[in-house]
């Protein structure tokens, strides 16, 4: 980021979306994990915010004031419940940057690496406002494990980058029963206390 002292001050935030509806429109909720954060190469303090639909990341210093210049920002964490487990193939489909950025991205890369090296079945990329089918970015790299997307033009504030990779399945191992179960638990588990406490209720009057 290029920061300017006008609106980056002391550093900048990333909201990360954690709960989800899918395609039967259940709600559905990924793990998330911040492993650390740099600046310029070195740790940079953060705090975590709950937001209505996932986590802000608020990286910086209230006491520290940014040097107007370029700074890098690197962010590393861990998230579950990403892979799409389909009949014929796996695939990732991921927006890399986010959209809720008020400031234009001059160039957005992302990068996914397989931890066999095998051919992709297909692959797809979208730019623009979330929804939004844009065709402002292209694949610069594609070999067996690894393929890079990458924008062609800068993209404007509240717009990103979504990109889609799918290869043979039997690469990454699928969620076990016992995670299933799990997932279907913490995904529902607000349905799930509302009805004991409606039981609770009914018994409480019997």
């Amino acid at each position: 980021i290029n920061s300017e002292g006008r609106e980056i001050n002391h550093g900048i935030f990333r909201d990360f979306p954690t709960t989800y509806t899918d395609g039967h429109g259940q709600r559905v909720i990924v793990g998330f994990d911040v492993l650390g954060v740099t600046r310029d190469g070195r740790a940079e303090p953060y705090v975590l915010e709950s937001l209505s639909n996932g986590v802000r990341i608020k990286i910086g210093d209230k006491d520290v004031w940014l040097e107007n210049a370029p700074h890098r920002y690197e962010i590393s964490y861990r998230t579950t419940r990403q892979i799409g487990f389909f009949e014929k193939f796996d695939e990732l489909y991921w927006n890399a940057t986010g959209t809720g950025w008020t400031f234009p991205i001059d160039v957005a890369e992302a990068r996914i690496a397989l931890p066999e090296k095998v051919d992709f079945i297909q692959s797809a990329f979208y730019t623009g406002p979330q929804g939004a089918q844009g065709k402002d970015a292209r694949v610069v790299e594609q070999r067996p494990g690894l393929i890079v997307f990458r924008t062609t033009r800068p993209l404007p504030d509240h717009q990103g980058l979504t990109v889609a990779a799918a290869w043979p399945k039997g690469i990454i191992s699928p969620p076990t029963s016992g995670q299933l179960a799990g997932y279907w638990l913490e995904d529902n588990l607000p349905l799930i206390l509302g009805g004991g406490g409606i039981l609770a209720l009914l018994g409480y009057f019997a």
